[in-house]
């Protein structure tokens, strides 16, 4: 999970947060519904960088939008 910063950036990390890693899956919180688009064009790239850092592949990243912030739209993202 702390891979997660490495991967995305400063800018982007402030603003996300890895929330666990289980079964090649990892789970990032996400401000809103734009973010969460923005983030799924890049999950691509974003994989390549976080395999070269960690023991365990990651194999595919979703991006849940915080639901303090969003009220009842909020659901976990799609899967990439």
């Amino acid at each position: 999970m702390l891979a997660w910063a490495l991967a995305c950036g400063h800018a982007v990390a402030m603003r996300t947060r890895a929330l666990d890693f289980s079964q090649g899956i990892l789970r990032v919180e996400v401000p809103d519904w734009g973010w969460r688009a923005e983030l799924q064009a890049l999950a691509p790239q974003y994989l390549a960088v976080i395999n070269r850092y960690v023991a365990e592949s990651v194999k595919r990243i979703e991006f849940v939008v915080n639901s303090a912030s969003e009220g009842p739209r909020a659901t976990p993202a799609r899967e990439i």
